[in-house]
């Protein structure tokens, strides 16, 4: 009884859809620290909008604020959140 139950249960959202798993990172792609740590650095713009209800620029602020930044490169912690992301999916 209790495995009908468990598989008629909706999956939890937490785990996510699932995703296809990649052939590894390409290598050649550096990870991002080599590549933030440059001088200089060519970039590209990616436009993405965000669930409005996780407050994301408010939480920004609120980081820099507290850690008495004048400047914060969102571009910089979105390139190593991304490449983490894809990196441990295998692409």
């Amino acid at each position: 009884m209790r495995q009908e139950q468990e598989a008629q249960a909706p999956t939890a959202a937490s785990e996510g859809t699932p995703w296809a798993h990649g052939p590894g990172r390409p290598a050649d792609i550096p990870e991002a620290a080599v590549i933030l740590n440059q001088r200089i650095i060519a970039r590209e713009s990616l436009d993405s909008s965000v669930p409005a209800a996780l407050k994301l620029k408010k939480r920004i602020k609120r980081f820099a604020l507290d850690n008495e930044l004048d400047h914060l490169p969102i571009g910089d912690i979105v390139s190593v959140a991304l490449d983490e992301w894809l990196t441990t999916r295998g692409f």
